[in-house]
């Protein structure tokens, strides 16, 4: 049985696929019947199906297990390899687990086993909705993304993508072309793999950042080699991966390069540039022009006269003479034409400048620039050639001076270092001169000579700051004359000081390097210095040297002898001498107070022993004579008693020592009180103790560093981990004991954090930290507290504890991206976002909010709600007050002006937020917009109307009037036409049109076949969409005046289009509607034509029965009237004709009963050979002396053998009955092969009755019922043949049945 060819895009039609006739139509009564809206098509076998599918629009397809030409399985295999994304499933009653592995493994979209205890078709129904949903969704989604496709290939940027685990998932042609892929053999590849020349680089950071931030990123960067090219790189990451723009700027970067080359080129030569305009004014000028004119390389001198700017620093007859040669030049260019460089002049002027005059070699030369006169004005100084003979006659007096300083002996060495300086100042023409002391890092005056400068000796600066800096770096004299020519002008000595000119030389003292002599000045020097300057400034370092070091000799006695006397009193210590040849013992003043004695106090070699402790006698006089005897030297820590009865620590070293003169043996020594040392090891001690305790009994991770200050930098290294400590990071206190950060952690890692541990030392105090080690993945981030273990003041130990916080900077990052991708969902999202606090005041409002209302962030936050006017503020304050209250609100329709005043229909959601102490702080309100979507259901409630009226429509007119008005007033297609299917004529015929289409149009044509784009739609069955007509191959007379079309088949019965005079784009909605339209429309023809066909039936059921009545109620009453008079005289002669009453009435019933079954469509059928059928239905007929001739091509058929056999034994009849007893009877095919013929040639039958012999009870024989030719025709039909009676060639009937 079939049904429409397609289903509209609500609708979903079904292909049902089972050979089993009855259950087939229970199937598809009960899916007609569901809820859903179904179109079912039922075949019997699977090329049947494949067939259908290729003319009709399936949705789904249904298919039993059991085939005749196949298996259900087999045929769902086929499809899937031809149309893999048409749903499909297996519906059977053969439910086992291999046939569910053989439907898994071809890819049956599902599988329903029929079972007795569940709603079979309930649940086909729904899995069918479900699928094709899914179908259609996913349909969508593959054009949008074939669009998107298309977009990026259309690109001018390189495009790719990447997945989250780098891998390449997209790459256009743009990127492919540019590093030279096949982009299929590219996707799929790792990133880092297929181009491992980014790793490493810039471009891998910025990748890994925006994959890790989930932040765009975009940048510049130069790809090396096999690239080499300048890209500028735009990154987009999201929840899948990264997506990279990619656009080549090596063309722009080159030109920048070469600009910027050329400006520096111009602006750091040493050369004088300018142009000047012919009013005399300084169109350009560079760095050395300022400083020449100007006096001040920062002036801003473009735009003035150069005679002001100059001033009276020329003499007037050079400015005469540069004045002439300007005009001469310019007067050149305008006799020349401006050819530029064929006219200069060459100039020497004298020009003072910064109080020194320099002579300038000038050159002039003309060039033009926009029309206009300009000369090119190049100066260099040639000052220095004459200055030669000058500076070797300084040199020559400076030389007399530094002896004239050097043999001065009555100066202390601070003047004489003061005078050296102001010499070589003065010889070098520098303001500044300084005697640095350098160590590490930084720099100290010692001596300055600078009248004009606030430095002073004492201050202190970083050597790197310095000029100085490249001295000690170098250990060779440094010098320039122009700081910026040098390349000094971002050094922070030219920053902060401005210093323009400078010359250093390292200073040694005694072999060491103490720092410096450098002189400088704030002003450019007019002569680079020369090497007789350079080996100036190393003499008068080498006698500054030894300046320096005679100081030092003289401070060095000094100090030692104060330093004697102050050691004894601050480190309780003291010095003794024994003499044995003498037995005389010599004490210090530091001994005696250990001791506790009297400043005069003489001791002798045994009161010294008695003076030990009773246990510690032995011990020193052992020592005492082994070193006397023996020459072995003695470091004991023992223990005295003092003269005041005090138990002190002392620490005794004793050594022999021979005297040079007299060659006799002499004991030497020293003598500290250590009892405050040991009483503190005691307690350190105690204190080990109890963090050895707590290191082995505490969890925590907890680590001990010795501290080493006595370097210019702290030093660490590791003492003690703790078990907790080793438990969780894998190191043991044996691998890391001694080792430093750096050579635990590496030198990157170790190096921060050797910065938190030099914090702590110099805060002197406890710090906390977070830091990350790369330990495992489970122990990456820790919280670290470090305590300093502080003795005599010196931080000798430093304590930390860390604890591994992993697992909470996992969370807070993931709750932190949770949030930026909540953020940027708010700002993407087209629905409206807008968060509200108590007091009713608008704190966000999305871009969708933007979009939707008209109203920007500026107008809005902080304000008011503006999009409640003042009628609704109650309203919506008891929303806002239910969503404070912890009460949301979902899905509420309410209606709103946009700030234009445009009225939208919209679906609120309130929910309240909370702060993370429970309370509730404000309420997120989100708006969609389902305006579209009410007018839409407003159209559908009026299409259902349209349906109602519809329905109760009684003629094709009224249908037509009734779908016309819809689509002008419901759908707003105002040019619509309705056409009607002539079967006969094979044509589309006009039924009816809108006004505006007669009106534009006038009447509608008639359309033939393959006449017209409407036919086209028609013929195929489906929808049509035409954009824009006249673009189309195919136009017929009504396509010629419009522009675009739409075109919707009504099944059999016609077809509804509507057209517009303007180009326009039908949307996915208006297709919908319209079908939903011709759909309703179908329908209701298709209730008319029923109603007909059920007129006609009706009409001739009342015909049949009339017929019956009369035709039964004749030989009825002939047996019965016979009967009758048997009974009355005995006369059984009678009872032939009661038995051919009864014969008759036998025949009529058989006629009837072949006669109820109609037309019903034959679909078991069989292939039939005529010959044999025909043979043997003339056996069943009594056929006298009539003759049977079937010729040699009587052709095979597809049938039902049975009925077949009837329709010949009929034919055959009514030849003998109307042709006679002897007549020939001829069965054959037919011309071409169409069909076959039964002819005799008996009387024939006249034309204008042959229509009507094959109507019921039509009949010209005595006795005849009137049914058999009536039941050939439904025979014939019933096989899809039909049947033309003609005239033979022998002059009788000729029945044609064609296939």
């Amino acid at each position: 049985m079939n049904h429409a060819e397609g289903g509209t895009a609500g609708g979903m039609h079904v292909l049902y696929v089972n050979d089993d006739a009855d259950f087939a139509e229970l199937a598809r009564t009960k899916l007609l019947t569901s809820d859903i809206d179904f179109e079912v098509t039922t075949v019997g076998t699977a090329e049947a199906a494949l067939e259908r599918l290729e003319t009709a629009a399936i949705d789904c397809v249904v298919t039993s297990y059991s085939l005749p030409d196949s298996t259900g399985i087999e045929l769902l295999e086929r499809l899937r390899s031809e149309r893999d994304e048409l749903p499909t499933i297996l519906f059977t009653g053969r439910g086992s687990e291999r046939i569910a592995s053989e439907a898994t493994q071809v890819g049956v979209s599902d599988y329903i086993p029929i079972h007795a205890d569940q709603n079979n078709f309930e649940l086909l129904a729904g899995r069918i909705q479900t699928l094709v949903a899914a179908a259609r969704k996913q349909k969508v989604a593959d054009r949008m993304s074939d669009r998107f496709q298309r977009t990026l290939e259309r690109a001018t940027d390189a495009i790719y993508a990447v997945d989250d685990e780098w891998r390449i998932e997209y790459i256009n042609e743009k990127m492919a072309e540019r590093v030279d892929r096949d982009p299929d053999a590219v996707v799929g590849a790792t990133l880092w793999e297929e181009f491992p020349s980014i790793v490493g680089t810039v471009l891998e950071d910025e990748y890994r950042t925006a994959m890790e931030t989930g932040e765009p990123v975009s940048f510049e960067q130069r790809l090396g080699a096999p690239f080499d090219y300048w890209v500028e790189v735009r990154v987009f990451p999201d929840d899948d991966g990264l997506t990279v723009f990619s656009r080549e700027t090596t063309v722009e970067r080159e030109r920048e390069l070469e600009l910027e080359r050329s400006d520096a080129i111009l602006e750091n030569i040493h050369d004088v540039v300018f142009v000047l305009d012919e009013e005399g004014t300084i169109e350009f000028a560079n760095a050395a022009s300022k400083r020449l004119i100007a006096e001040d390389r920062a002036a801003q001198i473009t735009g003035q006269q150069l005679e002001t700017v100059v001033g009276d620093r020329i003499s007037a007859s050079d400015a005469e003479q540069f004045t002439n040669a300007v005009e001469s030049t310019l007067e050149e260019i305008e006799g020349d034409g401006g050819v530029t460089g064929l006219y200069d002049a060459d100039l020497q002027l004298d020009i003072t400048t910064e109080g020194d005059e320099r002579t300038f070699d000038v050159r002039v030369t003309p060039f033009r620039s926009n029309e206009s006169r300009q000369v090119l004005v190049v100066a260099r100084d040639i000052t220095e050639q004459s200055e030669v003979k000058r500076q070797l006659e300084r040199e020559r007096d400076a030389l007399r001076e530094l002896q004239t300083v050097m043999a001065k002996s009555d100066v202390s060495a601070e003047t004489r270092l003061q005078e050296l300086l102001e010499l070589g100042c003065r010889t070098l023409g520098l303001e500044i001169g300084i005697v640095s002391h350098v160590q590490g890092d930084e720099y100290t005056v010692k001596a300055v000579h600078a009248p004009e400068s606030e430095i002073e000796s004492g201050d202190q600066f970083d050597l790197e700051s310095t000029y100085c800096e490249e001295v000690v770096g170098t250990d060779t004299v440094c010098s320039f004359a122009d700081a910026v020519a040098d390349g000094k002008a971002t050094h922070p000595a030219y920053r902060e000081f401005e210093l323009e000119s400078y010359i250093g030389v390292p200073l040694v003292v005694d072999g060491t390097r103490y720092g410096t002599v450098n002189f400088s000045s704030p002003t450019t020097r007019v002569a680079p210095f020369g090497a007789l300057e350079r080996t100036f400034v190393e003499l008068l370092s080498e006698l500054v040297s030894a300046e320096i070091s005679r100081g030092q000799d003289h401070a060095d006695l000094q100090r030692q002898e104060f330093l004697f006397e102050r050691v004894q009193d601050i480190a309780d210590i003291g010095v003794w001498e024994y003499f044995p040849s003498t037995d005389t013992l010599d004490w210090s003043d530091g001994v005696r107070r250990i001791h506790g004695v009297d400043d005069d106090y003489d001791p002798v070699l045994d009161d010294a022993i008695e003076f030990y402790h009773p246990d510690d006698r032995e011990t020193i006089t052992k020592a005492v004579e082994r070193a006397i005897a023996d020459r072995e030297p003695y470091d004991l820590d023992l223990r005295i008693v003092r003269a005041d009865g005090d138990v002190r620590d002392v620490r005794a070293w004793g050594e022999r020592v021979d005297d040079t003169q007299d060659d006799e043996p002499v004991l030497r020594g020293v003598f500290q009180d250590i009892t405050e040392r040991k009483a503190q090891e005691r307690a350190h001690q105690e204190l080990a103790e109890e963090y050895e305790a707590l290191l082995n009994t505490s969890g925590d991770a907890i680590f001990l560093l010795d501290v080493d200050t006595t370097g210019d930098d702290p030093a660490f290294e590791f003492a003690r981990l703790s078990p907790g400590y080793e438990s969780q990071t894998g190191l043991t206190t044996d691998e890391v004991r001694g080792q430093t950060p750096r050579e635990v952690f590496g030198d990157d890692r170790g190096a921060e954090l050797a910065a938190n541990y030099t914090r702590c030392v110099e805060q002197r105090a406890p710090i906390s930290y977070r830091e990350e080690l790369d330990i495992d993945d489970d122990a990456r981030f820790w919280d670290t507290s470090l305590a300093p273990v502080i003795l005599e003041g010196e931080i000798v130990r430093i304590v930390g504890i860390a604890r591994n916080v992993t697992e909470q900077v996992e969370r807070e990052r993931k709750l932190k991206t949770t949030n930026k991708r909540l953020e940027s969902l708010i700002e993407a999202t087209p629905l409206t976002v807008m968060e509200i606090d108590a007091d009713g005041t608008v704190i966000r409002w999305n871009d969708g909010a933007e979009n939707m209302f008209g109203w920007s962030r500026e107008e809005v936050l902080g304000e008011f709600n503006p999009i409640v006017p003042d009628e609704q503020q109650a309203e919506f304050a008891s929303h806002r007050q239910r969503a404070l209250s912890g009460e949301p609100i979902r899905g509420k329709e309410i209606r709103r002006e946009t700030k234009d005043g445009e009225e939208l229909d919209l679906l609120l959601s309130v929910a309240p937020i909370t702060a993370p102490d429970g309370e509730i702080t404000s309420i997120l309100a989100v708006l969609e917009d389902i305006t579209e979507q009410k007018r839409l259901e407003s159209k559908l409630r009026s299409l259902q109307e349209t349906a109602q009226r519809l329905s109760g429509a009684r003629s094709s007119d009224e249908i037509g009037d009734i779908a016309i008005e819809a689509a002008a007033e419901t759908l707003g297609f105002e040019l619509t036409g309705i056409w009607e299917y002539a079967d006969q004529a094979d044509e589309l015929v006009p039924l009816a049109t809108s006004a505006a289409t007669r009106e534009l149009l006038g009447e509608i044509p008639r359309l033939e076949s393959g006449e017209a784009l409407a036919w086209e739609a028609f013929e195929a069955s489906e929808l049509r969409k035409y954009d824009d007509i006249q673009s189309e191959v195919t136009l017929g007379e009504a396509d010629a005046q419009l522009r675009s079309g739409l075109f919707v088949p009504l099944g059999e019965f016609g077809l509804i289009g509507v057209g517009t005079s303007q180009e326009q784009t039908f949307s996915d909605t208006d297709m919908d509607l319209f079908q939903i339209l011709g759909a309703t429309v179908e329908a209701a023809f298709t209730r008319a034509s029923r109603e007909t066909e059920l007129k006609r039936q009706n009409e001739r059921l009342d015909e049949f029965a009339s017929v019956v009545a009369h035709d039964l109620r004749n030989p009825l009453s002939i047996a019965i009237g016979f009967l009758d008079i048997v009974e009355e005289t005995g006369d059984l002669s009678h009872l032939d004709r009661i038995e051919a009453a009864h014969d008759r009435m036998e025949r009529l019933i058989d006629d009837l009963l072949t006669l109820a079954r109609g037309e019903s469509t034959v679909t078991d059928t069989k292939q039939i050979d005529l010959g044999t059928v025909t043979t043997e239905a003339w056996g069943y007929v009594d056929t006298a002396e009539a003759t049977l001739t079937v010729a040699d091509t009587v052709p095979t058929v597809a049938g039902d053998a049975s009925r077949l056999t009837q329709l010949f034994e009929n034919l055959f009849r009514n030849a003998i009955e109307h042709g006679g007893e002897a007549v020939t009877v001829t069965v054959g095919e037919l011309d071409g092969g169409v069909g076959f013929y039964v002819a005799d040639d008996g009387d024939g039958i006249p034309p204008s009755k042959r229509e009507e012999v094959l109507e019921h009870g039509v009949t010209s024989t005595k006795g005849g019922t009137g049914f058999g030719l009536s039941i050939v025709e439904d025979i014939a039909k019933a096989h899809g043949w039909s049947v033309r009676v003609t005239e033979g060639t022998a002059g009788g009937a000729r029945f044609e049945f064609h296939y």
